[in-house]
């Protein structure tokens, strides 16, 4: 049985899978109001993800800093976003709010993340094997919009994986020990 206006939106167009909904679906508003909350904090919005989880759905909101988010910046803006949401009664049903770091392991969003971490380790997985890997751990060496470099160390000789954007399934920052 579809209880919501949004479920039935969202059973017409096609997008159960594992994902319920992403960034993409939550209506334009909603996002850009959690990331002016975010913002405002001085924090950068990583990531959104909604989706279905038992009776209700699960909203992830992923917030960063430099130098990483603390409990307490975690808890201001859940408190925020929660009041928000409430007040403005803009998610349908039960949900629970989570905010949170993205983790060391982070994975990239946007393309600006690999500006952002270059000089870091990464762990890319492609979709087309690039000379014969699907999984590319090493320095994150150059990136121009198109493409990649990744090195690894490992290598003496062609350290250097030129990986094209639209053959990655999937980059992380990879935890340096």
């Amino acid at each position: 049985m579809i209880s919501t206006a949004f479920e039935q939106l969202n059973l017409e167009s096609g997008r159960f899978g594992r994902f319920f909904c992403s960034m993409q679906t939550l209506p334009d508003r909603i996002q850009k109001e959690i990331e002016k909350i975010v913002t405002s904090e001085g924090l950068e919005l990583v990531n959104i993800d909604y989706k279905r989880q038992g009776r209700g759905y699960l909203l992830r909101v992923d917030i960063d800093k430099e130098g990483g988010v603390t409990l307490e910046d975690c808890s201001l803006v859940s408190q925020q976003v929660s009041t928000y949401l409430d007040v403005d009664d803009v998610v349908p049903g039960e949900y629970e709010l989570q905010v949170s770091s993205p983790g060391l392991d982070r994975k990239f969003y946007r393309e600006s993340d690999y500006q952002k971490f270059i000089g870091r380790l990464v762990r890319v997985k492609t979709a087309k094997a690039i000379r014969g890997l699907h999984v590319i751990v090493g320095k994150l060496k150059e990136f121009d919009g198109k493409r990649i470099v990744v090195t690894d160390p490992v290598m003496k000789k062609d350290a250097d994986y030129e990986i094209p954007l639209n053959e990655i399934k999937e980059t992380r920052l990879e935890v340096e020990i």
